[in-house]
């Protein structure tokens, strides 16, 4: 699987620590919710998450058949 192809969840939220405010990035893999990567910059917090990701799959992601019995080319928009 191509990594620029996986969709992904980036928020930020500010922390107080008492003595200072640090925004804080959070990227959440959208296909393996247990995936998750926190940096100080959005860049960091996915780097953090592509290396999660990669360390759980041992970096074999490719992509896998999947038989739900649905087709993308049964779909047509409204």
């Amino acid at each position: 699987m191509d990594l620029s192809a996986i969709p992904y969840l980036l928020i930020s939220r500010e922390l107080d620590f008492g003595f200072s405010t640090e925004k804080v990035f959070l990227c959440l893999c959208l296909l393996d919710h247990l995936v998750l990567g926190v940096g100080l910059s959005r860049d960091e917090a996915m780097r953090h998450m592509v290396t999660e990701l990669e360390r759980k799959y041992d970096g074999n992601l490719e992509e896998t058949d999947d038989d739900d019995g649905f087709e993308l080319d049964s779909f047509r928009p409204n």
